[in-house]
């Protein structure tokens, strides 16, 4: 029995440092028996006191089966990568970036082939484990990590911070984790991604204890921690007692010529078989963290790193046919149907043929040997067509005359703004494909986020008759669910109580939900901001609407034509009614800062987002470099390189009083 507090927390070191040797390092410092004779202790005086530690190893999840995660916000917002695939490209980029700034580094890392994950630390104690999901919000994991090699449950460091990488499964443990789930009765993985990804948002931590997975940090998010460089920032995760589990590449190179990168990514490539892990690319960084801040992001991607990504592998089948389906706009999209084939342990039967003028500029034809590739998340696609190899018996892919889905004629319609010259549309506004894809896009995550919504639910209750319109979605009741298959009660209460929580949804997410054509989540939310709930009212002008950025003439007159549609205005009054959304808090229609771009640089009194939000809710636009299309540099202090540059263009600089004095 442990007798004091301080005996208590010297064995929960003690258990905890045994874990991170077992599980981390493949290296035990005591047997089995040691380790549960002194959690048994533990655990007998957290009973007997009350008092628990949150580092205890009896906070673990041990063989429980979770019923489901919870949703997790990111204390700092996950980015995606913009991705490069060709040498050109990346030195198109890499030459842009030092033809501002002369003097930036470049730091290059393998990107590895997995599973994104945040780690939340707080007191040097891991608290949370969140997985990407919308770079927003995740799924709040942490039950799952204790026993994901590489992760520490606690770090040297004891201010906030994350610690963003990527949860791995060794190439060697990955036929090890399928021999397992058969002998269990289950499906094997298809390749080291899915099964990282499938073991960590497990509900069985039985899985996950057994999955051999491994984590890799590729960056931080929240800190306050001072780093002049990528290369302190990684030499920081290897103090704290994270892994590097490649030690091939040791620390990643650093080099002033992007060109020493391109050798470097044609290594990689040459190497990637012999590395442990699925690698997907190399990812290249600006190392200096000033210059990193500089330059900043979109609202996807840092603009001072790129993904590298490696050649899409090509590999030959054969065109067994070609079926249509009807989108939510009621274009028909060609899709082919090949003869089964692997590519990097996906198996592919159906390949994207985009249109119709692309299979006529390809001669394809039915029973064709064609080439293939898939890249990373990219859906297949056909790249050529191997003409020397026709035997005679191809036929040729006609298109259909009527809709496939409701047998109503078909018709081309011109378009505008695409290289084709015309779509092929089904003539049927009222066709059950058309209103079962928009429904689709309605509930999804960009617009009403009806989580337990899903695809066959909505399919089989426009197949009733259930739903004719978005706005009999918030009329389903029990009964009804209870009529569809695979529904029970609990699970027809759930996704009734999910309809419930769209009231008081924000209001982008309703413009976004009524699907107007060409405008989507990012414009949705710039016509909220620029107008507030008059975006509803369908007495906007075209000229205010092409006042609000990225907002261009078809977009303006989509807008225009959906709102003069007397059954849309009706479906619209509905939809407010019943779900009385959210607007911003700050909204300014006067528009004071209309078609004025801004660079923002230097330290100011508060973040760059709090002025970037002010800007925009005046409907001006923030650029991240200085140009001649620039009107304003709203400067702090040590403004650096960008306050030179607009004082040699004749940019306007404003003080941080100078600019609030402009609203």
């Amino acid at each position: 029995m442990l007798e004091t507090k301080k005996n208590y927390e010297e064995a929960i070191a003690i258990l905890n440092k045994a874990a991170y040797a077992y599980y981390t390092l493949d290296n035990p410092i005591m047997s089995d028996s040691q380790y549960d004779d002194l959690y048994f202790k533990v655990k007998a005086y957290e009973d007997k006191t009350g008092h628990i530690d949150p580092v205890s190893p009896t906070q673990r999840v041990g063989d429980k089966i979770l019923e489901g995660f919870d949703k997790a916000k990111h204390l700092k917002k996950m980015y995606s990568l913009d991705d490069v695939f060709s040498e050109d490209e990346f030195l198109e980029w890499a030459h842009k970036i030092q033809k501002e700034f002369p003097n930036a580094i470049f730091y290059q890392e393998p990107k590895y082939d997995g599973l994104s994950l945040n780690l939340q630390y707080e007191d040097g104690k891991l608290i949370r484990a969140i997985t990407r999901g919308n770079g927003e919000i995740g799924e709040d994991v942490t039950a799952n990590v204790s026993y994901i090699k590489g992760i520490p449950l606690a770090i040297l460091e004891k201010s906030k911070v994350e610690v963003r990488g990527e949860v791995v499964l060794f190439k060697e443990d990955f036929e090890a984790v399928n021999a397992d789930r058969v002998k269990s009765g289950k499906s094997e993985f298809s390749n080291e991604r899915n099964a990282a990804s499938g073991i960590l948002r497990s509900f069985d931590s039985v899985q996950v204890k057994n999955g051999r997975l491994r984590f890799t940090p590729y960056s931080l998010g929240e800190h306050s921690m001072n780093f002049t460089s990528q290369r302190d920032e990684y030499e920081w995760f290897l103090e704290q007692g994270f892994v590097n589990w490649n030690e091939d590449f040791g620390l990643c190179h650093v080099s002033r010529n992007p060109e020493d990168l391109v050798e470097d990514y044609y290594k990689i490539i040459e190497n990637r078989n012999s590395y442990k892990m699925l690698l997907d690319g190399m990812v290249v960084k600006v190392d200096q963290k000033h210059l990193q801040e500089e330059l900043g992001f979109t609202s996807k991607f840092p603009k001072w790193a790129i993904a590298f990504k490696f050649p899409a592998e090509e590999l030959r089948t054969t065109l067994e046919n070609v079926v249509f389906q009807v989108g939510k706009t009621g274009a028909i999209t060609p899709v082919g149907i090949v003869s089964p084939v692997e590519i990097d342990g996906v198996r592919v039967t159906r390949v994207t043929l985009h249109n119709f003028e692309e299979i006529e500029r390809m001669d394809l034809r039915i029973g064709d040997t064609v080439g293939i590739i898939r890249s990373g998340d990219v859906i297949p696609k056909i790249t050529g067509v191997y003409v020397s190899e026709r035997r005679g018996n191809e036929t040729p892919v006609e298109e259909p005359n009527l809709c496939p889905v409701c047998a109503s004629p078909t018709e081309r319609r011109e378009i505008n703004d695409s290289e084709m010259s015309a779509v092929l549309y089904c003539s049927n506004a009222n066709c059950p494909a058309v209103l079962k894809g928009r429904i689709e896009y309605a509930v999804g995550k960009k617009a009403l986020d009806i989580a337990s919504f899903g695809e066959a639910a909505v399919d089989e209750l426009i197949d009733k008759d259930f739903l004719t319109k978005l706005s009999d979605i918030f009329r389903l009741d029990l009964e009804m669910l209870l009529q569809l298959e695979g529904f029970k009660e609990k699970k027809a209460k759930k996704l009734l109580n999910a309809i419930e929580g769209c009231v008081g949804i924000e209001a982008h997410r309703v413009l976004n939900a009524i699907d107007i054509p060409n405008i989507g989540e990012s414009a949705s939310k710039k016509l909220i901001r620029a107008f507030g709930e008059r975006i509803f009212s369908g007495k906007i002008s075209k000229e205010e609407l092409l006042s609000v950025e990225d907002i261009g003439e078809t977009a303006a007159d989509s807008i225009i034509e959906f709102f003069s549609n007397i059954e849309n205005m009706i479906e619209v009054d509905t939809l407010l009614e019943i779900l009385d959304p959210q607007y911003p808090e700050k909204q300014n229609t006067s528009g004071k800062l209309t078609g004025k771009t801004f660079v923002i640089t230097g330290t100011l009194s508060k973040p760059r987002k709090y002025f970037q939000d002010i800007i925009e809710e005046n409907l001006g636009k923030v650029s991240g470099s200085v140009s001649k299309k620039t009107d304003y540099l709203l400067a702090g202090e040590e403004a650096g390189s960008k306050l030179e540059k607009a004082v040699k263009l004749g940019v306007e600089v404003l003080d941080e009083e100078k600019f609030f004095s402009l609203i």
